[in-house]
């Protein structure tokens, strides 16, 4: 646990790309798609990362700062915790209330009108497939990790806490991309309470209300609470954004990231 705290970017990276090559190859494996399209796709998502790892590399160094900051500190919520002592009763609370905020902050990022303008470029693939996962723009990520250093400054998560939960994050995020669709009976179970494909799919429908709707990072327990989880046949799901479905522009990296910064705010 020591080598993985004193390493934790390289391993937050090695566990992200090692999860994201295994889904492109299955998904490669399962699906009638030709290696060229699904290698053409990716190049167009992959060019996101020219600009998302550098902010993504710089800013994680800062919440492993603060995360670390307030394990010797002993400040933030979980601190003042009686399950302290049990560290695994105290991770469990501790990642409940990360995937919160993260279902917060991606409500957040919809229903914010600068938010939305940024986040929307993540939404506007027309053709969701693993790749889709590193299709942020490097103005969301500054967003997003910014919001993810206020969180553990809060709560105190320690940095053993955050890579735990990072693993378990990265799957799920993961996973949801990707084509696989799970069989209806099976997904009504596990749904009950994890993401899955098929309710993240939703998500990437084009019109509302179902753009505005599973916002679950790994649990969908919160959007069942407050009443933000949607059901949709798989088959019937449309990918994109209903503002902007030309399948040309979305395709088109150069006008993807000056986007957010051409549209006037819709209030």
């Amino acid at each position: 646990m020591e080598f993985l705290t004193n390493h934790s970017l390289t391993f937050q990276l090695l566990i992200y790309g090692g999860i994201l090559i295994f889904f492109w190859i299955l998904e490669l494996l399962l699906f009638s798609q030709k290696i060229t399209s699904k290698v053409l796709h990716t190049k167009i998502n992959s060019k996101f990362l020219i600009f998302v790892l550098p902010v993504q590399i710089i800013m994680s160094l800062g919440v492993f700062f603060i995360s670390n900051w307030t394990e010797k500190a002993n400040w933030g919520i979980l601190h003042y915790l009686p399950v302290s002592i049990s560290p695994i009763l105290f991770f469990i609370i501790a990642f409940l209330i990360l995937d919160f905020f993260d279902y917060l902050y991606h409500f957040m990022m919809h229903k914010t009108p600068l938010f939305w303008k940024f986040h929307q470029v993540h939404h506007s693939d027309m053709e969701v497939d693993i790749s889709t996962t590193i299709r942020e723009h490097p103005g969301e990520t500054f967003i997003r990790v910014s919001y993810s250093i206020i969180i553990i400054f809060i709560i105190g998560a320690a940095p053993w806490v955050l890579i735990l939960n990072q693993f378990i994050q990265s799957f799920s995020n993961l996973a949801s991309h990707t084509k696989i669709i799970l069989p209806k009976r099976l997904n009504n179970i596990v749904s009950i309470f994890f993401v899955t494909p098929n309710t993240h799919h939703i998500h990437h429908h084009f019109e509302l209300p179902y753009t505005d709707s599973n916002f679950g990072d790994i649990l969908t327990i919160w959007d069942r609470f407050f009443s933000t989880f949607s059901k949709m046949e798989p088959t019937k799901v449309i990918f994109g954004v209903d503002t902007h479905m030309n399948n040309e522009e979305n395709s088109d990296f150069k006008n993807l990231i000056y986007r957010p910064f051409k549209e006037k705010i819709k209030l």
